[in-house]
């Protein structure tokens, strides 16, 4: 399907048309004033001043004052400002406007939507807007973690605590099955490829945790996040919309003179001591096992051997202003070296931005550009996701016998010939690189055709480049490193992303009661990604660090590990639409739709259609309203959203070579009649004010269906790979909740403020008629270990919460130390272990992953200069399986000579119990954290350069309030079974640190 024309063509031509209509232009006068607090008289810095009929405007400068030239015949100028009162002013003769601003109306700030703005008191939808003032403070290497519990109804869960980690963004809980549940990411106006970009590397280790590939972007530069959570706020990006949609807006020069910038933190992380597993030492160690043979005479910490204090460093300079022809610029450089507390683990990033906007033609035509380019180079270590000791140092380490010496005495790692393996040996011979280098952009260009009448033309790029180099010595005593001569991986992906985009949006008012805006667009969006694999085995050396840098040292390179690829090219193109009456300022109507065409997608399904519609009511500009209410809003919304988050190409037909090279073999069998996701919400909600707007919130119900499942079917084909991606037909996925937001003012003095904020959701998930196609339900939540193959922990099934674990419920230990369990099936036979399907042993539906409630409390203190804020979170009703405790720590490794927990000493398990996955080892995640808490203070200077400095002190993950046994309960580990996600085991999790960070913010 070719979906794509000539665009650049027909922009270049639309440009011409917009240039030549600049002959409309009329003469202007210049307009200049300040801006106060009408309470104190202080200049208030970044107001902004728009000319009423037009998209003319300009914020003031440090001083309060601006500069406005005011187009002939508009006599009308606006004033906002986040956290005070509009106020419309006419121009008087003298072209002089000074305005006092009244404090209380928060309610008429900005908030970013998909393709512009609204006031927050005429939005429609459940959207929530964070400023720079309202982030996560500390030190953060991706935006998400700067809203981390911020907002109600998100849920932000790091797969690891390990520098550079990936993320998973849920907005009202999980959606789907198979395909996608993060959040579409859009940002500056470009929606990202929601794909993984960063490439892997396979040296026998096991699967790695996936990088974030957010990591490109410096928090430093980010100005504010709009969170799109119902569907009549997402609908306007139509099959992308279905898991909610984040906003990013980077930051811009601002009015007045340039203004230099330069910030600088230190920051000092490591391990909770709490957080750790008490593992025995060398005495007990020997006390217990009572086995000579197994005391080697040393007394070690192997744990601790692989842990350090790491130090962090992050700089970043920034200079911006604006001229004298309306544009403004923003120059930015950023340099973040962050060490992990697990040696040899670590993130470095470079980072660049350019933001520029200028206006012309009598300020009829506005440019704007953007450019962010990033390095960053990740160092990992012998971490994985689903092996045991044999290719994971973390397990290594904490089964390592505390008797048995690191090093033979001449020097040489003691490398045992069992399945231990030495955690230090692992950090000396294995290396593992990334480095991703990344540039974004886009330019626009914004015309006035006619009064309230803009055209944007909007051309974004996205392209990417990532290298990953990883390789394990020869002389490591391993099967998957020794038996192979050492092992050398080199892998590259790169992507690219281009976009092109036309809108027209008109704001007029029908009569003296309506007011109308109105958009149309045009979309159109193509995704690029191949890449290549290269691996070598049998070394002629020891050294893996040449193994990467040059493969030629290899002496044999598997034809079945050497290979290259590349994904069909996706293509969207969209036609949406947007309408919203305002009627008499109280009642809000918006309705939207999108039109979607997707290669992705069979032939007989290309396009989608995407509707939604929402009504709100003002109740607060009603006579018969109690005066105690500022605001008071109702909203209702309904809408339809998609979801094509799956592998490309999946619905036509693909092949791939064989390994032995003689020949190709189907591996996906084409599907002409595969189709979208389809997500259907309705939200109700209420938006309040009281006490002159101390006291605001919102309240938001919403139920959420998802039908046309995606998922991958083997295929009723003689080989067994082969697969055929089919819509589930009466399969559906249930999310109802409540969300529920609270801000109060306590005190709002010039010299003392104290405001607080509280966020709570609930939430219910449920999957529904699985067994009509699967009688045995769908499986997945990989279980590891030693004697554990082919274990699992999950089932999706009728009625239940996805990923509800599924497991023998155990009773106890006898008398001979053997575990009993309980026999639901009641036919007297012990079927605990290896069967999975409802009813074909001992096992039932226990526990849930998924939440119940979420919360989030912040507090802001300021007296003076000094400032104090603090914030929590956490969430409850939720369990997590401990695959570290069922794989590890048993009386069964104890005697075979493996460290394990204290918890096993009164345990009164026996030596011949065999680890199983039970109830044993399912344990309450709940847990209320202490997210960061800043102390800060503004120094006054009195300098004819230097305007302000901050010194501030942040402490980050200082208190973690929890029952969980295992490093952390906030796990999302990869734990996934033919490719169907699985969420809540913990298993060898990269631990969180608590960190220290010391910084300054000095502006000149």
């Amino acid at each position: 399907m070719k979906l794509k024309f000539d665009y650049l063509t027909k922009c270049l031509l639309l440009f011409v048309i917009a240039v030549g209509m600049s002959s409309l232009a009329t003469a202007q006068r210049t307009v200049t004033g300040i801006a106060t607090d009408a309470e104190t008289g202080d200049p208030l810095i970044g107001a902004n001043i728009l000319v009423l009929g037009t998209s003319t405007g300009t914020v003031t400068d440090i001083d309060g004052s601006y500069s406005l030239e005011v187009p002939e015949g508009f006599t009308e100028l606006e004033f906002t400002y986040t956290g005070y009162a509009a106020q419309r002013v006419t121009i008087g003769a003298d072209n002089v406007v000074n305005v006092a601003l009244s404090s209380g109306e928060v309610l008429d700030e900005i908030v970013v939507i998909g393709y512009g703005t609204v006031k927050k008191d005429d939005a429609t939808g459940a959207v929530a807007s964070l400023g720079e003032e309202d982030f996560n403070k500390g030190f953060y290497t991706s935006p998400e973690q700067l809203i981390q519990g911020q907002v109600a109804g998100v849920q932000v869960t790091g797969s690891t605590g390990e520098p550079g980690a990936g993320s998973s963004i849920r907005i009202r809980g999980t959606g789907s099955i198979r395909s996608g549940n993060n959040a579409l990411i859009v940002l500056d106006g470009v929606p990202l490829d929601g794909r993984d970009i960063s490439a892997g590397a396979d040296v026998g280790a096991g699967r790695q945790a996936s990088r974030n590939p957010l990591n490109f972007l410096n928090p430093n530069d980010i100005e504010s996040i709009n969170v799109l959570k119902d569907a009549s706020a997402t609908a306007i990006y139509g099959s992308r919309g279905a898991n909610g949609v984040i906003i990013i807006t980077t930051k811009k020069g601002r009015s007045g003179k340039p203004q230099l910038s330069l910030s600088a933190s230190n920051t000092i992380s490591f391990m909770p001591g709490n957080r750790k597993y008490d593992l025995l030492d060398a005495s007990t160690f020997i006390s217990e096992t009572n086995n000579p043979n197994l005391n080697l005479g040393d007394d070690v910490n192997a744990f601790d051997e692989i842990l350090r204090t790491a130090n962090t460093q992050d700089v970043n300079l920034t200079y911006g202003g604006s001229n004298d022809n309306g544009g403004d610029y923003r120059v930015s450089l950023g340099l973040q070296n962050q060490e992990g507390i697990i040696k040899n683990t670590g993130l470095e990033k470079y980072s660049g931005t350019f933001n520029i906007t200028q206006k012309a033609l009598n300020d009829r035509l506005t440019l704007s550009g953007r450019l962010i380019a990033s390095y960053v180079k990740d160092e990992a270590a012998a971490l994985s996701e689903n092996v045991g000791a044999e290719g994971d140092m973390m397990i290594s380490a904490l089964r390592w016998n505390p008797t048995r010496p690191f090093r033979n005495p001449d020097g040489t790692f003691n490398q045992p010939s069992d399945n231990e393996r030495n955690p230090l040996a692992f950090l000396d011979m294995y290396s593992d690189e990334t480095e991703t280098s990344r540039i974004f952009g886009n330019i626009s260009a914004t015309f006035n055709i006619i009064d309230g009448l803009n055209y944007k033309f909007n051309y974004g790029i996205d392209r990417s480049e990532s290298n990953r180099r990883a390789a394990i010595s020869r002389a490591f005593l391993a099967n998957f490193a020794e038996g192979s001569g050492g092992v050398g991986n080199i892998e590259s992906i790169r992507a690219s992303t281009q976009l092109f985009e036309h809108t027209l949006d008109y704001t007029t008012d029908l009569n003296s009661n309506i007011n109308l805006n109105a958009l149309v667009g045009y979309s159109y969006q193509e995704f690029l990604r191949r890449g290549s694999n290269q691996r070598g085995n049998n070394f002629l050396v020891d050294d893996q660090n040449l193994y990467v840098n040059n493969l030629n040292f290899a002496g044999s390179f598997p034809q079945a590990n050497n290979s290259s690829f590349t994904d069909p090219n996706d293509e969207l193109q969209s036609y949406f639409g947007r309408v919203n009456l305002d009627i008499q300022n109280k009642i809000l109507v918006t309705a939207t739709v999108r039109a979607d065409g997707s290669s992705r997608f069979g032939e007989d399904n290309r396009y989608g259609v995407f509707p939604s519609a929402a009504i709100a009511y003002k109740l607060e500009e009603e006579d018969f309203l109690p005066e105690t209410f500022n605001q008071l809003k109702v909203r209702v919304g309904w809408g339809i959203t998609g979801n094509q988050e799956f592998p490309s190409g999946s619905a036509q037909n693909q092949f791939k070579p064989l390994d032995d090279g003689s020949g190709i073999q189907r591996e996906i069998v084409g599907n002409p009649a595969l189709q979208w996701e389809e997500t259907t919400q309705i939200n109700a909600g209420v938006d309040f004010a009281f006490l002159d707007y101390r006291l605001t919130g919102s309240i938001d119900w919403y139920t959420r269906e998802t039908e046309n499942l995606l998922f991958r079917l083997r295929a009723a084909q003689p080989a067994p790979d082969v697969f055929i991606w089919r819509n589930l037909d009466g399969v559906t996925v249930e999310n109802t909740g409540i969300d529920f937001a609270l801000n109060a003012t306590f005190i709002d003095k010039p010299d003392m403020t104290f405001d607080m904020g509280l966020n709570v959701s609930y939430f219910d998930n449920q999957i529904n008629n699985v067994s009509s196609l699967f009688p045995d339900g769908i499986i997945t939540g990989e279980i590891n270990g030693q004697g554990l193959s082919d274990q699992r922990a999950q089932l999706l099934y009728d009625g239940q919460p996805l990923y509800t674990f599924y497991l023998p419920f155990f009773e106890g230990f006898d008398d001979n130390g053997n575990g009993v369990y309980t026999d639901l099936n009641g036919d007297g036979e012990d079927t605990s272990s290896g069967i999975v399907a409802p009813g074909a042993g001992d096992r039932g539906f226990t526990g849930d992953p998924n939440p119940d409630v979420t919360v989030g409390l912040r507090s802001g203190f300021r007296y003076k200069d000094l400032d104090v804020s603090m914030y929590w979170y956490g969430a409850f009703g939720h369990q997590v399986f401990d695959n570290t405790a069922l794989a590890l720590f048993n009386r069964a490794a104890l005697v075979g000579g493996a460290n394990v927990d204290e918890r096993v000493l009164s345990s009164g398990q026996g030596g011949s119990d065999s680890p199983k996955p039970s109830t044993l080892f399912l344990e309450d995640a709940d847990f209320l954290r202490l997210a960061n808490l800043t102390v800060g203070y503004n120094l006054r200077v009195k300098s004819e350069y230097l305007e302000n400095i901050r010194l501030y002190v942040t402490g980050q993950n200082l208190l973690l309030i929890t029952g969980y046994n295992g490093f952390d309960p906030e796990v999302n580990v990869n734990k996934n079974v033919d490719e169907v996600p699985s969420f809540g085991i913990d298993y060898a999790t990269y631990p969180r640190a608590t960190s220290i960070v010391l910084g300054a913010n000095l502006t000149f």
